[in-house]
């Protein structure tokens, strides 16, 4: 072997033994700082201390060594910021514990605020928590639009058909995110009887808070396909939309239009009429002028 190749394999070896060290450098340093950002949960006399450890064992979960027991009592703060913090970044999905599921349930029906409560419902939702049907029920007749939502998404996870019912129960008169809440199981579960809950919501909806139905709506039409109610169903609600004159939430129809063109390609294939009554639709409402014309039935006859 050249002394080239000689000085090559050194270079590799050293390069090899430094990656290794440094490596190793880092991870002991990383170790270091989570012991320290522990340690300062446990000690701060200050919400934002404890905040800002929560923060990083969080960001570092699963690459470092701690106790998981901390976000429990993270999840048992004072400081609703903390408990927030821990309830909408913690991955709860890979969860079971019982301990963690007693803390949610605790939350969900004592915490004072409902923010705080209805982010517990939510995340107790997501696991495995049949143990907590009876909560998720009661939960769902609420006067509370977001912990009643929650509630309804529990139990449709446990139960569909009695989530189903609550759904009709609840839907006269809901608003916010129950409105949605209703509509995903409509659109789960339902029929064409169901439509007309998601036409007197979206009427009712202001501005922006109408897409995130508009959403679920052209799902359910995909889910019934039958081309004279989609139809008629589609120019109600750019109807709906164009009556706002905010230019921002047309485009977000188009968009959604889209979508529903993308997520039915078999339906409107099948019905090659409708694809064309949709495209339509989407042209009309890419007119620069159309919202300033004063067309009563700007989308024509069915």
């Amino acid at each position: 072997m050249n002394n080239s190749n000689k000085d090559v394999v050194r270079s590799e070896r050293y390069s090899s033994r430094y990656t290794r060290g440094f490596l190793k450098m880092l991870i002991n340093d990383g170790q270091a700082e989570t012991d320290q950002y522990v340690d300062q949960f446990y000690t701060s006399k200050n919400y934002q201390g404890r905040l800002e450890a929560i923060k990083y064992l969080i960001r570092v979960s699963g690459k470092f060594t701690f106790p998981e027991s901390i976000f429990i009592d993270a999840l048992n703060d004072f400081c609703s910021q903390v408990k927030v913090y821990v309830l909408q970044n913690y991955d709860f999905k890979n969860v079971n514990d019982r301990e963690i599921q007693s803390c949610l349930a605790d939350i969900a029906k004592n915490d004072e605020k409902i923010q705080v409560r209805a982010l517990a419902m939510d995340r107790l939702s997501g696991m495995n928590a049949a143990e907590h049907h009876d909560l998720f029920f009661s939960t769902s007749l609420l006067k509370s639009s977001k912990e009643s939502a929650s509630g309804l998404r529990g139990l449709f996870k446990l139960d569909k058909e009695k989530a189903y019912q609550m759904a009709k129960f609840r839907a006269e008169g809901s608003s916010g995110n129950l409105d949605l809440a209703i509509a995903e199981i409509f659109q789960a579960e339902g029929n064409t009887d169901d439509l007309h809950f998601f036409k007197t919501r979206l009427k009712s909806r202001t501005k922006f808070n109408k897409i995130d139905l508009v959403r679920i709506y052209f799902k359910m039409l995909g889910k019934i396909q039958i081309e004279a109610v989609i139809k008629s169903h589609v120019i109600f609600i750019c109807e709906d939309i164009s009556s706002t004159g905010n230019t921002e939430l047309v485009q977000r129809l188009i968009m959604e239009l889209y979508q529903f063109i993308s997520d039915h390609k078999i339906l409107l294939g099948q019905h090659e009429d409708l694809q064309r009554f949709v495209n339509k639709t989407i042209d009309l409402l890419l007119e620069k002028d159309y919202l300033k014309t004063k067309k009563a039935d700007p989308f024509g006859p069915i």
